[in-house]
């Protein structure tokens, strides 16, 4: 017994350590992503996940000849995807965040950065949902969040359940729908545009 009992308390004491290592520490988490472009730039994701859910993320353009520029998002919802795709053609890749909101509708908003011939990098405008949006007609009739997003040729889609009136939150009864978005060339940015 006394042969292990020496054992027993290393076994304790590298057991203690090991789940105080693991444990979370109350501060917040950091990450990083570092993306190659087709044309290959690099662009440095840096996001810092707070502890009450909401994300602040810094992008860095690399080796982009007229900015060194850092830029920022402040508390948005958690980063679900970061993505790179050349939605207008050019040869130039964008980033596009894609987050989801905490909560049972799991809402998607998506967040662009434009290369500007891999000289600079815009911000991409995508249109916000508004009332009539979401109105008898509106493109997002029967809206509730759980989206998905992803690229398809050309286009950026977003395709989400349609909720009917009376549906619960877990329940959707009216199929599903899908937009597709084109990127075109604004004044001073990019605008994602609704492709009808």
């Amino acid at each position: 017994m006394q042969k292990l009992t020496p054992l027993l308390i290393c076994l304790i004491l590298f057991l203690a350590c090991k789940k105080e290592k693991t444990a979370p520490t109350g501060q917040d988490k950091k990450n990083e992503k570092i993306l190659l472009t087709a044309s290959g730039k690099e662009i440095r994701v840096y996001y810092n996940a707070a502890e009450n859910g909401l994300t602040t993320v810094k992008i860095v353009p690399v080796d982009f000849q007229n900015t060194s520029d850092t830029l920022s998002l402040s508390d948005i919802d958690p980063i679900q995807n970061l993505l790179l795709h050349d939605l207008d053609n050019n040869g130039f890749d964008e980033l596009y965040i894609i987050t989801t909101s905490s909560g049972s509708g799991s809402y998607a908003t998506i967040y662009g950065f434009a290369s500007n011939k891999d000289l600079s990098l815009s911000p991409v405008y995508f249109p916000e949902i508004v009332e009539d949006d979401l109105s008898l007609g509106g493109d997002y009739q029967g809206y509730m969040g759980h989206d998905s997003i992803y690229f398809e040729n050309r286009s950026l889609i977003r395709k989400f359940p349609v909720y009917k009136e009376g549906d619960a939150n877990c329940c959707p009864t009216g199929g599903d729908k899908t937009l597709r978005y084109k990127l075109i060339p604004g004044e001073a940015s990019w605008i994602l545009t609704l492709d009808k």
